[in-house]
């Protein structure tokens, strides 16, 4: 008989986390082996485990998880990571594309064809919600997508560094960043760095 593959389930809402599980273990082909109500519960769980799968609630409290999937796929190079989200926007699934995982899925999704899309997913494909469909082949909104040095900026900022600190690390000068951080502003519609970080974290660009 062939073994479960392994699931790491991701989740703080209690009530998800119970129905999720409930379907995961009523299949002949998976099995949750550990469960993380808090980002900083992720790695330990992930070397005590070994799972095959990390089915992934982009809301999880602590540190933008979508930051750490390629740290996790380095460490483990065998491992799927799969969203299970409330998040639909555009920038999100591309910052979740951007960051190496390997489906992403919806919570409005019907429950019943999970264990099929982790199939699928453990095949070698990478599977999205079909509820993603009609909006996943449009452009992304220009104004919202930051680039990858934008990014760096953003993270910067949430971490409370100066623009000459930024610029110290990055390379760039203190008028530059500036620059950036203008043209950001305009951008997310923010008029100060504050509501700019706080719509980005919105975005889970930091």
């Amino acid at each position: 008989m062939t073994p479960k593959k392994k699931v790491l389930l991701v989740e703080d809402h209690a009530v998800t986390r119970v129905g999720v599980k409930h379907v995961v273990n009523s299949s002949a082909d998976f099995e949750v082996v550990g469960e993380a109500e808090h980002s900083s519960q992720i790695v330990t769980l992930l070397n005590e485990t070994r799972p095959d799968f990390v089915l992934l609630d982009l809301r999880i409290p602590g540190e933008n998880v979508l930051n750490m999937v390629k740290d996790w796929k380095k460490e483990h190079p065998s491992l799927k990571v799969v969203t299970l989200t409330m998040l639909d926007e555009q920038p999100i699934v591309h910052s979740a594309i951007e960051a190496g995982v390997d489906g992403y899925l919806l919570k409005s999704d019907d429950l019943s064809s999970l264990t099929k899309n982790l199939n699928e997913i453990a095949s070698g494909k990478t599977v999205y919600s079909k509820n993603l469909k009609l909006s996943f082949n449009r452009k992304p909104q220009d104004g919202k997508v930051a680039n990858k040095k934008e990014k760096q900026i953003l993270t910067l900022l949430g971490h409370g560094k100066t623009y000459q600190e930024i610029g110290t690390e990055i390379g760039l000068s203190k008028r530059t960043v500036e620059y950036h951080v203008g043209r950001l502003k305009d951008r997310f519609n923010a008029k100060t760095v504050a509501e700019l970080i706080g719509r980005a974290k919105e975005q889970m660009l930091i």
